[in-house]
């Protein structure tokens, strides 16, 4: 670091400038301040020491950059998750982008602080958004200034850092009944129908069933292998199937085995992550299912496997949870733990 003379050759001939040099985020910056004559080295070095109190306090670049507004930065954001990241989130991302936009759109990031944050986690849970979701909006949010901060768009405090996360431990976990199930695959049509039967029977993830590849699918040996690309954890998972799956299958590849993907849209052609699958949305309506989602089939799954086995472990392996703790939650109490406490009450008593 150092306050330097430089001379710049032009079509005029040689000129002096007084530069000086820093250093921002371990990379070496020059910057001119002035011709020598015009500016004196005591300039530069009082520049020069502003430069490195910025740099000191985390302001430097404030004055001489445009903060965005969140609706301008928003679109470079989700660019960044699915382009350089490469991660399946930015979907899900752009969904709370567009909640947070109607909010926060027209103010600079800068203008965003926590109080606004707070007022509008507020809101979202009185206009009967659930916790959750409220959470991964907030999420996204707190990743966005992050991003905005790592590449000069934003500093100072991340607002989102003070905002205490909601309790989700509250939400019932929604499941659908045998009964509901029929009605539901009843109403499907024929061409999502064994992609609907495969979240229930598998508890495999929307876009682990859409992106699946026959290369991926052992029918002989009864197995489904999900790539680590397309698995949420960023691991390979297996997948076993039952026997009434494996029949389903084989009708399938009759279809459309010539194809590398298992699933085909009405048009033929592979799913895109950003498919939303409206057509399971309407089966939904018309078998009258309230407050389901297609994550509800994962979850039905887990249920009846903890429900049925009894084996946690087993069904949260299936599942890919890396914390038996989530698998918890489809615990049902025995009713001969109910018949022990009640035995036991009525001895004391």
């Amino acid at each position: 670091m150092g306050a330097f003379k430089r001379w710049i050759t032009s079509k005029k001939g040689k000129t002096a400038y007084w530069y000086i040099r820093y250093t921002v985020n371990k990379k070496p910056k020059w910057e001119s301040i002035g011709k020598v004559g015009e500016v004196t080295k005591t300039v530069a070095q009082t520049i020069l020491a502003e430069r490195k109190k910025q740099i000191r306090l985390g302001t430097y670049g404030i004055m001489t950059t445009k903060i965005p507004t969140l609706f301008e930065y928003k679109d470079e954001y989700l660019a960044y998750k699915r382009d350089t990241l490469k991660n399946r989130s930015w979907t899900r991302d752009r969904l709370s982008l567009k909640h947070l936009n109607y909010s926060f759109g027209n103010y600079k990031l800068s203008e965003i602080k926590s109080g606004k944050i707070k007022d509008y986690q507020t809101k979202r849970i009185n206009d009967g958004v659930r916790p959750a979701t409220v959470n991964r909006e907030l999420s996204c949010l707190k990743h966005l200034f992050n991003e905005a901060k790592r590449s000069n768009k934003f500093f100072g405090d991340n607002p989102v850092s003070s905002i205490k996360f909601l309790d989700e431990n509250n939400e019932k976990t929604r499941v659908l009944s045998i009964e509901e199930e029929n009605s539901l695959i009843q109403n499907c049509p024929d061409h999502i129908k064994l992609i609907v039967k495969s979240a229930i029977y598998t508890g495999m993830r929307k876009m682990e069933i859409l992106s699946l590849r026959w290369s991926n699918v052992d029918i002989e040996n009864k197995l489904i292998t999900i790539e680590a690309t397309n698995s949420k954890s960023k691991k390979i998972k297996y997948i076993p199937l039952s026997d009434h799956l494996v029949l389903e299958l084989k009708k399938q590849k009759l279809i459309t085995g010539f194809q590398d993907y298992v699933f085909l849209t009405t048009k033929g052609e592979n799913y895109k992550r950003s498919d939303s699958l409206n057509s399971f949305v309407r089966a939904c309506r018309k078998a009258n299912l309230k407050d389901v989602t297609f994550h509800t089939l994962r979850h039905t799954f887990g249920s009846r496997g903890v429900k049925t086995t009894g084996n946690i472990v087993a069904v949260g392996k299936i599942l890919g949870h890396a914390d038996l703790k989530t698998t918890m939650r489809y615990v049902h109490i025995d009713k001969s733990l109910r018949d022990t406490v009640n035995k036991i009450s009525e001895f004391s008593n």
